[in-house]
């Protein structure tokens, strides 16, 4: 009997370009093309930056943001078997951290912010349905003055609020919807508005 392979998905770009990582059994990945349209947003914000990977599943945004250049990301899943997998099949990336939180989200999100570390890049996948109040309640204590916060859903879903960020735009790629915070509407999602 030939046994079943896991789903794998790809980096697209940078050190790790063309490396497949394994997906968890029953998650929901985000969709290539959706992805590669968000590194493309964010792109000029991503060298020598500081992500934070909510839900990270497979790992692969945070992994995919150390590979185009980011200097730190820290990884959380509660479930994480299968993410340190997929960073243990990696060759080790010079200048950059990688730190894996298996915790839940919302946990790991209040502890972060109790220790001061801020992020320039958040993204939050939660599975659907999972309740967002505490996350949303907390966005803002984790992230950098120029920072954005990025919360992935479908696109049936209604437009989000969070406490203390703006809505800086919302961007939809088939059933993916991405919904992009900052501290203030004047917050750039290309880039910082000014050298930090």
């Amino acid at each position: 009997m030939k046994r079943s392979q896991s789903p794998a998905i790809r980096i697209f770009a940078g050190i790790w370009k063309r490396r497949h990582l394994e997906v968890p059994e029953g998650s929901r990945p985000t969709a290539g093309r959706a992805r590669e349209a968000f590194f493309s947003i964010v792109q000029k914000r991503i060298p020598g930056a500081r992500v934070l990977d909510l839900y990270a599943g497979s790992g692969a945004i945070g992994i995919e943001a150390v590979s185009r250049g980011a200097a730190r990301a820290v990884l959380v899943e509660r479930d994480a078997g299968v993410l340190r997998k997929n960073l243990a099949r990696l060759p080790p990336a010079e200048q950059a951290e990688i730190v894996v939180v298996e915790e839940d989200a919302a946990r790991a999100l209040a502890a972060l912010a109790s220790t001061g570390v801020r992020f320039d890049l958040v993204f939050c996948d939660p599975p659907y349905g999972t309740p967002q109040e505490r996350l949303r309640a907390m966005a803002a204590d984790v992230l950098s003055p120029e920072g954005i916060f990025v919360l992935q859903g479908d696109r049936f879903e209604e437009t989000p609020s969070f406490a203390r960020l703006a809505l800086l735009d919302r961007r939809e790629y088939g059933r993916n919807v991405f919904f992009f915070f900052g501290r203030d509407a004047s917050v750039r999602l290309s880039g910082r508005s000014a050298p930090l």
